[in-house]
C-alpha cells in the first residue's frame, strides 16, 4: 500500500471514529415528555392548569425554560409556580418543585372570561438535567380548557359602541353594520379602537392592529358570547396614506401619543384622550408623561413632587374605558379607585401657597443652621487660641525657674570653689611658719656651743642676730591675683631691726 493511500485510509478512520463518539453520545441523551392538564370549568372561574416535564428513569431533571401561549380574550394569567406573563403569553423558568429528581411539575392560575374553548400550548422551550446537559424531548403536549357558560349567560354577540382614533368611521357606527373604513396618516402604526359588547359579559378580540402597512389593510373585531353559543366579526378597512390623520399635540406642547399599550399581568390597556365630558379625578395635575419611550397625556398627584404612579385614561381587552392607575416604578397597572389622600385634597391656589410656605420654612431652617455653624466654628477657635496661650505661659514660666535654678547652682559651686581655695592656701602657710620658726631655735643653739671665750678687755658687744623672717597674715586679699606676697616691704621693718644696723663695728 502507497504512503498516499495510507495517509488517506488514516484520515477515513479517524473521521468514522470521531462520527461515531458523536452518534454514541446523541443516542444516549436522556429524553422527556412535556403533558399537561385538560380542565373543564365555568365562565368567570378561576382554572388551574398543570405542567408536568418528565424524563427517563434515573435522570435528574436541573431546570427547565418553556414559554406558553394562550387566547387572552378568553383567558387572563393570575399566577403560577416560577411563572410570569400576561397578554397572551406566560414564562415558565426554574425548578423550585422537584429538582434533582425525573418530574418537574408547574402549575398555572387562570381566570375565564368568555365561554368556549381555550387553548394553552408551547411555543418554544429548554430543558436540562442536573449537569446542564439538554434534555431531548420527544412529545410536546397542551392544555384545551373547555369553558361552560353559565346557567345565566347571554348569546348576544354584536358590539354596542365602536369608535376609533385617529379618523372617523365610515359609514358612522351601526350595531347590525359589521364593515367599515377609515383613513389615517402615514405617521399612524396601530388604530386605537374602543369596542364594547352590547352583552359585557361578551368577549371581545382586535387582530391585524399592528404595524399598520402603507396603502390598504384591514382589522377584524371578533365577539364571542357569554355562552359561547355565536360569536360576530366587524372588519375595519383601514387606508394609510399621506396627509392622513395623525396623533394630535397635548396642551402642554409635547408630543402626545395615543394608542400606546401597557402590559401587566396579561392586562392590556390602550391609552385614550377623555371626551370633554369625562371628569378629571380631582387633586391631579395634567401632564405629559414617558411610557416605554413614548409620550403620553396622564396626570399625577398636584402635591406630590416626585410622583411615582400616574393615572392614565385607557380602554381595556373587553372595550371597557376607564381610568387607570399606572405605577412608574414597578410597570404594573390597575384600575383607579380614589386615592385616600384625595378626601382631603387641596385647590391648585392652596397647593402652590403651601409649597411657598414650606420653601419659606426650609431658607429660614438653612440660614438658622449657616449661623449655628459659625459660632460654632468661632468657639472652637477660641477655645484652641486659650489653650495654646495657657499651654505657652506654663512653659515660660518652667523655663524661667530651670534658669535661675541653674543660676544659684552655678553661684553655689562658685563660692565653694573660693572657700576651698583660701583653706588651701591657709594650711600651706601655716606650714611655711613652722619650718621657719624651727631653723631659728637650731641656730641659735648651735651658736652657743661653738662660740670661743671673749677677752673682758674688749669691748663688749652685743651679738649679732639673724633677722628672723616676718609672718604675713594671711586673709582672702592675698588671693586676688591667686598668688601671696612673702615679702616684707622696707616700711615695715621692725625698730628691732634697726637698732641691730646701728649697733654693727664698721
Amino acid at each position: 500500500m502507497s504512503m498516499h493511500y495510507r495517509k488517506n485510509f488514516i484520515k477515513t478512520a479517524a473521521a468514522t471514529l470521531i462520527m461515531s463518539l458523536i452518534l454514541s453520545f446523541a443516542a444516549f441523551a436522556a429524553e422527556g415528555k412535556i403533558n399537561f392538564s385538560d380542565p373543564n370549568v365555568t365562565v368567570g372561574d378561576e382554572v388551574n392548569v398543570t405542567m408536568k416535564i418528565s424524563a427517563d428513569e434515573g435522570t435528574a431533571l436541573g431546570n427547565a425554560n418553556v414559554v406558553l401561549t394562550y387566547p387572552s380574550e378568553k383567558l387572563e394569567f393570575i399566577s403560577g409556580t416560577d411563572s410570569d406573563g400576561g397578554a397572551g403569553a406566560v414564562r415558565v423558568h426554574g425548578a423550585s418543585n422537584g429538582s434533582g429528581t425525573a418530574l418537574l411539575e408547574y402549575n398555572l392560575k387562570f381566570k375565564t372570561l368568555s365561554a368556549g374553548t381555550a387553548s394553552v400550548g408551547i411555543d418554544s422551550y429548554e430543558v436540562y438535567d442536573t449537569s446542564d446537559k439538554a434534555v431531548n424531548i420527544t412529545h410536546k403536549g397542551s392544555s384545551s380548557i373547555t369553558i361552560n357558560a353559565g346557567s345565566d349567560a347571554s348569546g348576544n354577540s354584536m358590539l354596542g359602541t365602536l369608535d376609533v382614533y385617529p379618523g372617523e368611521l365610515s359609514p358612522a357606527f351601526s350595531a347590525d353594520t359589521d364593515t367599515y373604513s377609515v383613513t389615517v396618516g402615514s405617521g399612524v402604526e396601530k388604530l386605537t379602537i374602543n369596542a364594547i359588547p352590547s352583552d359585557s359579559s361578551a368577549a371581545v378580540s382586535i387582530s391585524n392592529n399592528e404595524n399598520l402597512p402603507m396603502g390598504d389593510s384591514a382589522v377584524t373585531i371578533t365577539v364571542n358570547a357569554a355562552d359561547g353559543s355565536s360569536s360576530k366579526t366587524y372588519t375595519i378597512n383601514v387606508s394609510k396614506v399621506e396627509g392622513g390623520p395623525e396623533n394630535t399635540i397635548s396642551e402642554t406642547g409635547a408630543q402626545a401619543v395615543e394608542g400606546v399599550q401597557l402590559s401587566s399581568k396579561g392586562k392590556t390597556i390602550t391609552i385614550m384622550t377623555p371626551g370633554e365630558d369625562v371628569q378629571i379625578p380631582e387633586g391631579f395635575r395634567q401632564g405629559t408623561i414617558k411610557i416605554d419611550d413614548q409620550k403620553v397625556q396622564g396626570w399625577v398627584w398636584g402635591a406630590d413632587e416626585d410622583p411615582q404612579y400616574c393615572v392614565v385614561y385607557g380602554m381595556n381587552d373587553k372595550g371597557e374605558v376607564n381610568f387607570y392607575r399606572y405605577d412608574m416604578v414597578e410597570k404594573t397597572i390597575q384600575r383607579y379607585f380614589e386615592d385616600p389622600i384625595a378626601a382631603g385634597s387641596v385647590s391648585g391656589a392652596e397647593y402652590n401657597a403651601a409649597v411657598s410656605e414650606k420653601d419659606a420654612a426650609v431658607n429660614s431652617s438653612n440660614f438658622r443652621f449657616i449661623i449655628i455653624c459659625v459660632l460654632a466654628t468661632i468657639s472652637f477657635i477660641l477655645l484652641m487660641g486659650v489653650i495654646y496661650l495657657g499651654t505657652k505661659l506654663k512653659t515660660m514660666g518652667r523655663g524661667r525657674s530651670n534658669s535661675l535654678r541653674a543660676s544659684q547652682e552655678r553661684a553655689k559651686k562658685r563660692r565653694s570653689t573660693i572657700e576651698e581655695a583660701v583653706e588651701k592656701k591657709q594650711t600651706e602657710t601655716l606650714e611655711d611658719d613652722k619650718e621657719l620658726l624651727k631653723h631659728d631655735f637650731d641656730g641659735e643653739s648651735m651658736q652657743d656651743e661653738t662660740s670661743e671665750p671673749v677677752d673682758e678687755t674688749q669691748v663688749i658687744r652685743r651679738p649679732e642676730r639673724k633677722r628672723r623672717a616676718r609672718r604675713i597674715p594671711v586673709n582672702e586679699a592675698d588671693f586676688k591675683d591667686g598668688s601671696v606676697n612673702e615679702e616684707p616691704s622696707d616700711d615695715n621693718a621692725s625698730n628691732e631691726d634697726k637698732e641691730d644696723i646701728e649697733d654693727l663695728d664698721i
